[in-house]
């Protein structure tokens, strides 16, 4: 099967590449924006590159017949870049595919933030009326929508992602690193959310190339239990051989570091994973998943136990320098 890849040269969507080559019956076509910075993917015969991003799109193959769209916007100092890359480029990337008169399954990644915090403790449901609480989550709801103009058109298919973690991700790393230090930043609330290991969210979007599926449903990927902030700081200290000071930072001190790393990464162009739309999700306090529907649909569930795969992501991070 041919296959595109947006966002190929990220932190999932190398691991999904990974896993599609490893087939070793697929055609991959990666858009990437800088091929000369490609850490996770070695050459392949089976894995083409283009060069290009979602606003400015290369030619795309005559063949494709699956796509999988993980290309997005995760942080950012302005809120409307979020609307940019997230909604307008999922509507570009759709219109070039019809433009081609391509049909191809269409699979993309959303997230949690594109539906409703669970105010009420309760893991939330993909039938909910969403209520994104950020820009973030905004800009990938709009691009659901964007998705959903084609259901009748070209088989698609939605995954709303947990809090992802996993060897090569950055977005918990400082986390991590301050608790190496002896550092446990905390909150002044509890902080509950659903997470998933990275292969297992792998395992969730092959799906969409080995399973038949109606088109137009979505479905939440994450591990059935969640966890709170806390408690990832402490499993993953004992990992660590720490037994870090625990600081629990006011949600208003949160905000205001937030507001200065926006003026940071306005001045160095830099974004930093410390940002206003970070926070807005964060202050909603619990952002957890109901999975019954993918299991009872889909018949999948995640395999990886919490606490191996954190392990497995710690030594990663050892092995690879970063901590």
């Amino acid at each position: 099967m041919n296959i595109l890849v947006t966002g190929g040269s990220g932190f999932i969507g190398s691991s999904l590449i990974e896993a599609l080559l490893a087939r070793k019956k697929h055609q991959v076509y990666a858009l990437v924006r800088q091929p000369d910075k490609l850490a996770w993917l070695k050459g392949h015969p089976q894995l083409h590159f283009l060069v290009g991003d979602l606003l400015s799109l290369p030619p795309l193959p005559d063949n494709i017949e699956l796509v999988f769209h993980l290309a997005g916007l995760t942080k950012s100092p302005r809120p409307s870049d979020y609307y940019t890359v997230n909604q307008a480029g999922t509507a570009r990337l759709l219109e070039r595919i019809f433009e081609k008169r391509l049909r191809p399954k269409f699979v993309l990644l959303s997230s949690l933030a594109a539906g409703r915090p669970s105010n009420d403790g309760k893991p939330v449901k993909e039938e909910e009326p969403p209520a994104p609480a950020s820009p973030y989550g905004k800009s990938k709801l709009l691009a659901e929508l964007e998705t959903l103009k084609y259901k009748d058109e070209m088989p698609v298919i939605i995954f709303r992602a947990a809090a992802i973690y996993g060897p090569r991700d950055q977005d918990f790393l400082q986390f991590f690193q301050n608790l190496k230090k002896g550092w446990l930043f905390t909150f002044n609330k509890k902080l509950t959310l659903s997470l998933c290991y990275v292969v297992d969210l792998v395992r969730a979007l092959m799906l969409g190339l080995d399973k038949d599926y109606k088109s137009g449903e979505i479905y939440n990927v994450a591990d059935p239990v969640p966890r709170s902030w806390e408690e990832i700081g402490q499993k993953a200290a004992v990992y660590l051989g720490v037994k870090p000071q625990v600081v629990r930072v006011p949600l208003w001190l949160v905000k205001v570091a937030a507001r200065l790393s926006e003026v940071r990464a306005r001045i160095t162009g830099k974004p930093s994973p410390v940002n206003i739309s970070k926070y807005l999700d964060m202050e909603k306090l619990s952002w957890t998943a109901d999975v019954s529907k993918i299991k009872k649909d889909l018949g999948f569930e995640t395999i990886w136990d919490f606490e191996k795969a954190l392990k497995e992501t710690l030594d990663w991070y050892k092995k690879n320098g970063w901590l």
